[in-house]
């Protein structure tokens, strides 16, 4: 190793390393793909029920549990009850979620929609996927930063395939062969694949379903980052949906992308103001709402030079 190098290595290595966390649906897509990844194996099996009835049952079962909390947030949002809306009734709220979204997994189960297709064949499927603009550049930037800042990427996802993630970031240009970087990590609902065959058993298991899951991934990364370099790291969170809410409030910087209201109205209820910087006992945490990802890297950078 050169002086030079030895001096950008020890640049990297005193100062705060960086976990840069990212949803994958129409935070890094311009769509949500969930759709996509069923259909490599419909078009295999064409027998297969369609997946618009999936979509359609699962409507159903969200509208009710929507219906069944609107009475409890109006109460919530009256100034004379005890319960306030906070960040406790949020991850509550959130929380509720889960026999829903894992019913919806149980019908995915038993029907079998998944079943016979391979790695490879969701790989090649992801790379079908077209990324926002400056998503990968964005990605790009801090794996290869490892001169100046030990940067790790995790996506966090609901997705049911790690494969298919994997496609859709080396079509867009995210660089996976960089030997300098560590490999980007994909925390979602994994298919199970038979070890003999190769082919997908129709088993999703329920990983990553409601926001307490991807809170959970992230503290478990962040606890291995401060294992490794013995300093918590800066958490940067990017996300489109309500699910991806608490996460936002957890990281240092926070990247809400998407046109969706749930999370600005809850932001709204929270009191929680786009670009404000909150201080908060282990840091000082700020909310961006970005249209796109081109602005992402200045803002991230900055906050990194602020706070070394």
């Amino acid at each position: 190793m050169t002086s030079a190098a030895m001096l950008k290595h020890t640049a990297a290595s005193q100062r705060r390393p960086l976990l840069l966390a990212l949803d994958f649906d129409k935070t890094l897509t311009t769509h949500d793909t969930i759709s996509n990844v069923a259909a490599v194996a419909k078009r295999i099996h064409p027998e297969y029920k369609n997946f618009q009835w999936f979509a359609d049952e699962y409507m159903k079962d969200h509208n009710a549990f929507e219906h069944t909390w609107k009475a409890k947030i109006a109460g919530h949002k009256n100034s004379n009850t005890e319960e306030k809306i906070d960040r406790r009734f949020l991850d509550k709220y959130l929380e509720a979620m889960r026999p829903v979204e894992e019913t919806s997994l149980l019908r995915i189960n038993s029907h079998g929609i998944l079943a016979g297709v391979t790695a490879n064949d969701m790989f090649e499927a992801g790379r079908a996927v077209q990324f926002r603009p400056g998503a990968a550049r964005t990605i790009n930037h801090f794996l290869n930063a490892s001169s100046t800042i030990d940067c790790t990427v995790c996506i966090v996802s609901i997705n049911w395939s790690e494969s298919f993630i994997r496609g859709a970031l080396s079509a867009n240009g995210v660089d996976l062969s960089n030997a300098n970087a560590r490999p980007v990590d994909i925390h979602c609902n994994n298919m199970l694949f038979d070890a003999k065959t190769g082919l997908s058993t129709g088993h999703l298991p329920s990983k990553m379903v409601v926001a307490s899951d991807k809170t959970d991934a992230i503290d478990a990364a962040k606890r291995d980052i401060t294992e490794r370099h013995g300093r918590n790291p800066i958490l940067v969170y990017a996300g489109d949906s309500l699910t991806d809410l608490p996460a936002l409030l957890d990281a240092s910087i926070g990247l809400l992308f998407g046109d969706s209201s749930g999370p600005v109205t809850w932001c709204e209820w929270l009191g929680i103001r786009f670009g404000e910087q909150r201080s908060e006992p282990e840091c000082t945490k700020v909310l961006y709402k970005l249209e796109g990802w081109d602005k992402a890297i200045a803002i991230i950078q900055k906050h990194i030079n602020e706070v070394e």
